[in-house]
């Protein structure tokens, strides 16, 4: 009877050391998790803050910040998603790369990664193709 009992108790200290171990720590399942919350289109915002609180309980403060961000985001008014379309438009017609750089930066920073990710990359391609038409 005591046998059966210890190894519970053994695996229940090891489960809890392990997930202490883990805690801060971002593992491929995490990151799988992560990307797919924050890129699903039916999560509320409600339950982003919610998933939020859990993230940032297991040490993920930046991932959190991140989910409330997003929240946010979904709640802005139409205008305002609007007026973030057309700068998001106007960005991928500039040819100025480092005006390009600074719009995916204020998206990076209000939590549109995915959209701050396009800019990005625009202006990676516009500073690629301005160096070869120099050269």
């Amino acid at each position: 009877m005591l046998i059966p009992a210890a190894f519970i108790l053994l695996g229940g200290a090891a489960w809890v050391k392990s997930r202490k171990s883990l805690k801060g720590k971002m593992t491929p399942d995490r990151l799988r998790l992560l990307e797919a919350i924050l890129s699903s289109k039916t999560i509320t915002p409600a339950q982003l803050r919610t998933s939020a609180v859990a993230w940032e309980k297991e040490g993920f403060a930046d991932e959190a910040t991140l989910m409330r961000k997003r929240a946010d985001l979904r709640e802005e008014s139409p205008e305002k998603k609007k007026e973030r379309a057309d700068i998001f438009r106007k960005a991928l017609s500039s040819a100025n790369p480092t005006a390009v750089r600074r719009v995916a930066d204020i998206f990076e920073q209000q939590g549109a990664t995915g959209a701050a990710a396009t800019v990005r990359r625009y202006a990676a391609g516009l500073e690629q193709s301005q160096a070869h038409g120099a050269s």
